[in-house]
């Protein structure tokens, strides 16, 4: 009895410890939907990574209640960083520490999340904020 209790124990902190590593791994992610469009792996600017992870979530948010699906997503070099832009309103900042952390340049980074941001704007509306999951044909994937 003794044993089977030990074994169902273990068997218990081995299955909340899995649970709560996944759980980080996918607390640095910013959705839409069932879209990815980016992961922050490394703080900036003054702010840790679920701060910049909540504020981007928080524009992307708001620009889909907007019914903002036909934006612009551009990409403008600001000395080493690269800056995304959402018509004319700065979405985020590539630091080089972000790039790196992805094994990437700012620049390359960035224009892959300004093609997801993209991508998912076209699919996307208020009342379908992601149709499908990021791996399908044609859907803006989980890279990066």
């Amino acid at each position: 009895m003794k044993k089977h209790f030990a074994i169902t124990m273990t068997a218990i902190l081995a299955a909340t410890l899995a649970y709560s590593m996944a759980w980080s791994e996918t607390t640095n992610e910013v959705r839409l939907g069932d879209y990815l469009i980016l992961r922050v792996r490394c703080a900036a600017g003054g702010f840790t990574i679920d701060e910049r992870v909540n504020a981007l979530q928080l524009r992307a948010n708001d620009m889909l209640r907007a019914n903002k699906t036909t934006m612009k997503f551009t990409v403008a070099m600001s000395g080493s960083d690269a800056n995304i832009y959402a018509d004319d309103t700065l979405f985020t900042t590539v630091t080089v520490d972000d790039a790196r952390a992805n094994g990437d340049t700012s620049e390359k980074l960035a224009n892959i999340w300004a093609e997801r941001l993209r991508t998912v704007f076209k699919r996307s509306t208020p009342d379908k904020p992601g149709v499908g999951r990021p791996d399908q044909a044609g859907a803006p994937g989980n890279a990066k």
